[in-house]
């Protein structure tokens, strides 16, 4: 009876799905933000020399 009962008790089961989604958002977070990190950074430097280009002309 005492093994059912130990094979039976999910009471961390659901702190640790928690953790688990946890930790996968949080590396696609990262993630997305190395991709898309330098892809934002370029589109900011070309969109600065159409402004410089402009404003000097």
């Amino acid at each position: 009876m005492f093994k059912k009962a130990i094979i039976n008790n999910e009471s961390g089961q659901g702190l640790t799905e928690y953790l688990v989604l946890l930790i996968l958002i949080a590396l696609i977070s990262v993630a997305g933000v190395q991709t898309m990190g330098g892809t934002i950074k370029r589109k900011f430097v070309t969109a600065n020399s159409h402004i410089d280009k402009i404003r000097f002309e």
